[in-house]
């Protein structure tokens, strides 16, 4: 359990699975979905914190900064970029597929 772990370790986890929603993951009976939801679910969740913070919202504003999130498939070297907070009439970031060479 996590309780077990060191305690910055235990943090870290418990403030990650605090942005899951279990609910939906336990719909998803495929190992590997389930691990990319959850990836999918914390990437949002880690841009929503950040999105809240007034030093980062104001340099959004100036567009300056674009947060964007991101799931890197280490087996196919694929990036996608999802979930992105940016200045309002900035280009639509969501979708974006890139491979990434190795």
């Amino acid at each position: 359990t996590i309780k077990k772990e060191p305690a910055a370790l235990a943090k870290a986890l418990l403030g990650i699975k605090a942005g899951l929603d279990e609910k939906r993951l336990k719909c998803i009976h495929d190992p590997r979905s389930q691990d990319r939801e959850a990836v999918a679910s914390n990437v949002e969740n880690q841009v929503e914190q950040l999105a809240k913070d007034p030093a980062l919202m104001d340099l959004v504003n100036k567009d300056q900064l674009a947060i964007v999130g991101a799931f890197y498939e280490i087996s196919s070297g694929i990036v996608d970029f999802f979930h992105h907070v940016s200045k309002p009439g900035s280009p639509d970031l969501g979708g974006i597929r890139k491979r990434v060479t190795r």
